[in-house]
């Protein structure tokens, strides 16, 4: 390949670039860019139905592990049965917004989703079953990501700090550990509001 071959093949790779970068905030839309740059150990999101928390959550885990072969994910409810219908299926549909459904294997038997390529995971567990919660291992990479939908359900705090603690380590170069906490506005007493949010402005 010549200068003159690299330097085209250089300019369409950049175009394409920013044809994505365009379809992805068209399908996002507004309000997500500092949830979407976010790489703090934790990352806290309440909203009601149609503040789109969960669906922008769904795109970010499908897009950010394509981006990171090395990244993968665990999504946890309190129950593990209600994954099937929320969490489960907001990842497929992710997966069809962005064109890459073809790309994923979702399967329901063990519950999980696996990026065709690389065989990265992204993994579902409940807080029923504390056992799984601590014996969680992938083949390709780490397990660095993890997504707590509807952590209003959580009632114990000590619960989700003993979680909490089994998300350490050491991370391949490039990626992070970060727990997002996605939910619906809270009951006043309940943990999280005290420990996220009390004394913000």
């Amino acid at each position: 390949m010549n200068a003159i071959q690299i330097k085209i093949a250089a300019a369409k790779e950049l175009q394409r670039k920013k044809e994505s970068e365009i379809h992805l905030k068209s399908i996002i839309g507004q309000g997500y860019d500092e949830f979407w740059n976010d790489r703090h150990r934790y990352r806290v999101v309440k909203g009601g139905r149609g503040s789109k928390k969960s669906t922008t959550t769904a795109l970010w885990y499908i897009y950010n592990i394509m981006q990171h072969p090395l990244a993968n994910a665990v999504v946890i409810r309190k129950t593990f049965n209600t994954h099937k219908d929320s969490t489960y299926a907001q990842l497929k549909w992710a997966a069809m917004k962005l064109g890459v459904l073809d790309k994923w294997d979702f399967i329901k038997s063990p519950l999980e989703v696996t990026y065709i390529p690389t065989g990265q995971k992204i993994l579902f567990r409940g807080f029923d079953d504390p056992l799984k919660l601590t014996s969680m291992t992938v083949a390709v990479g780490a397990l660095c990501w993890v997504w707590l939908e509807e952590a209003y359900e959580i009632d114990k705090v000590e619960d989700f700090d003993t979680f909490d603690e089994s998300i350490r380590g050491e991370m391949p170069e490039g990626l992070w550990k970060q727990i997002t906490i996605t939910y619906n506005p809270w009951i006043q007493s309940h943990w999280t509001k005290v420990r996220y949010w009390d004394g913000v402005c």
